[in-house]
């Protein structure tokens, strides 16, 4: 990982933009050397990059080895030129594997980026990978089982993470839980499960890029997928509530120490988005049904309604406003959160 992240350093401050920066071995190998022509040493690399902006770039490393970088997925898949906003930045989601870590998983490979897939459950989190690949042939992706309550297996996904492509630019925070219990009845346990996924594991994600990215000198993007809810108390959701507020108020203060490393953190606020998740399974809508007395099949038109649009957020709207936060578009947005839930909560 060592040369990979100084050639993806060198590349960038020596042409502004960012590379995917990998072993080239096999058929990858072949191509990418006759695509680079000539390699040069690493000593070379910033006078041969100014001529080979938006190119791919070989580059000799201790040893013999050969190291590849390429400006978008696309040319490292064989497919040409680049053309998505976050060509060439190396992306990480948590929570990928279902849900809204699925759908942001899918919109930021849409848009260029290399994607790292992490869900403590690995066969969910192959199936986003074959998704991504149906959708975006060829994008770079890496599935990886993790579990972000727990530092070494944390550090373990970044390391993976940082030798496949030499670095990272962008990291998600999606995975979550939200225990449906009225405040007299709510499990112990399942409070501090709550708080263990949504806020530690959030905090040791972000740490971890933090650190990242103070290391590269490139900056980098942090976006906490918190809720409506974190804004706009619900009933009988005690915990979610609670966590979800939280990481709000903790990209915040993030936002606050990292800006000075070029550093941006944001928040994205969704409402119900009920299409792929897993907490809007039968059991959940069945305690929303009860709680607003209303039957089952009623409780999407019910929360649909509530927005002023009258429309059901979709995991691709959320994805939307990952990708432009995580933007040049956004280059001076830090701190805030985006709501995306048809106009239901007003941030005030």
């Amino acid at each position: 990982m060592a040369d990979a992240l100084m050639v993806r350093k060198a590349l960038f401050g020596a042409t502004g933009k960012r590379y995917l920066v990998v072993d080239a071995v096999g058929p990858v190998r072949d191509r990418l050397r006759k695509a680079c022509g000539v390699p040069v040493n690493m000593a070379g690399l910033k006078r041969a990059a100014r001529g080979k902006a938006g190119r791919p770039v070989g580059v000799r490393v201790a040893g013999g080895g050969f190291i590849a970088a390429v400006p978008s997925g696309a040319m490292l898949a064989g497919r040409g030129k680049p053309g998505g906003e976050l060509d060439g930045r190396v992306a990480l989601v948590t929570g990928a594997g279902s849900g809204l870590g699925r759908s942001i998983s899918l919109g930021l490979a849409r848009a260029g980026a290399a994607v790292a897939l992490l869900d403590i459950d690995l066969p969910s989190v192959r199936e986003t990978a074959a998704l991504v690949g149906r959708e975006s042939p060829g994008a770079p992706v890496l599935a990886l089982t993790c579990d972000v309550t727990s530092p070494p297996s944390v550090e373990a996904a970044f390391g993976r993470v940082g030798a496949a492509w030499g670095g990272l630019d962008i990291a998600v925070n999606a995975a979550g839980v939200a225990p449906p219990f009225a405040l007299v009845d709510l499990p112990l346990a399942k409070w501090r499960a709550a708080l263990e996924l949504n806020l530690t594991g959030y905090f040791l994600v972000a740490q971890a890029a933090a650190r990242l990215f103070i290391r590269q000198g490139m900056g980098g993007s942090i976006v906490n997928l918190s809720s409506k809810s974190g804004l706009e108390a619900s009933r009988n959701n005690t915990p979610y509530n609670a966590t979800k507020a939280g990481e709000i108020h903790m990209a915040r203060g993030w936002a606050l120490e990292l800006g000075v490393h070029g550093i941006r953190v944001n928040s994205v606020a969704p409402g119900n988005v009920f299409e792929g998740s897993r907490i809007w399974n039968p059991e959940y809508i069945k305690v929303c049904a009860k709680k607003y007395g209303i039957k089952p099949s009623e409780v999407i038109p019910y929360y649909t309604n509530m927005t002023a649009l009258k429309k059901e957020t979709k995991g691709r709207d959320v994805a939307d406003a990952v990708v432009f936060l995580c933007s040049d578009r956004a280059r001076v947005i830090t701190g805030q959160v985006l709501v995306v839930d048809g106009g239901q909560v007003m941030v005030r």
